[in-house]
């Protein structure tokens, strides 16, 4: 006859260690979120900030859309842009030098955008600035931050975070790309992906240009 085991209790030392090691590791997920939330909100003294840099290729899969998302696993500003420093009233910097494409592209122009998802879905999109798609074009322009056209009225609260943010790749005809029947605006993708480029965006309150050489340019 199976004798009855009896349950084996963990000694005093042995739950005082689990008990240590859950609480470290609840620390551990509190300390994370600040952290993060600091790496993406900008200094209270801050003049400017780099919100966007992209320097790889632009690949087909991507559909035009060179973007990152969500914004909130990386490390650019995401925060409220509304307060301590209301961003809205700068103007953004953008920079851009293609270093390689398939074929020449005399037409390209690029555009840059926001989402937002939450509460309700939101873009607001800049105008299509002319960057002639061939190798070492390079193009500077700016634009104030207040003049983003709504898409469809669509607004962004920019006091809650944004979804996603990226450039459109553009030809003669509307973007590159095959999303919402797109059709890739009657270009042959295969002339123009991949796109390897360089693009940057820096948002500055005071309307001076950026400091370029901090962003990865080799001078202003």
């Amino acid at each position: 006859m199976t004798q009855p085991t009896t349950p084996r209790t963990l000694s005093a030392a042995a739950r005082a260690l689990i008990l240590a090691l859950a609480v470290l590791m609840l620390m551990g997920v509190a300390l994370a979120a600040p952290a993060r939330l600091r790496a993406q909100t900008a200094a209270p003294n801050a003049t400017e900030m780099l919100i966007f840099d992209w320097n790889k290729p632009v690949t087909k899969t991507m559909g035009g859309f060179a973007q990152y998302k969500p914004l909130s696993a990386t490390k650019y500003p995401n925060g409220n842009w509304l307060s301590p420093i209301n961003w809205t009233n700068g103007t953004l910097y953008f920079r851009a030098r293609v270093l390689s494409i398939p074929q020449n592209q005399p037409s390209m122009k690029l555009g840059f955008c926001f989402w937002q998802n939450s509460p309700r879905f939101g873009e607001e999109c800049t105008k299509n600035y002319a960057v002639p798609g061939a190798a070492g074009t390079e193009r500077r322009w700016s634009q104030s931050f207040k003049s983003m056209a709504k898409i469809n009225g669509a607004a962004i609260n920019w006091a809650l975070p944004r979804w996603k943010a990226g450039f459109v790749v553009r030809g003669p005809n509307g973007p590159v790309s095959p999303k919402a029947g797109m059709n890739w605006g009657g270009q042959n993708p295969a002339h123009w992906y991949p796109l390897n480029i360089h693009y940057t965006a820096v948002l500055v309150i005071n309307g001076s240009a950026p400091d370029w050489t901090k962003y990865g340019w080799s001078s202003n």
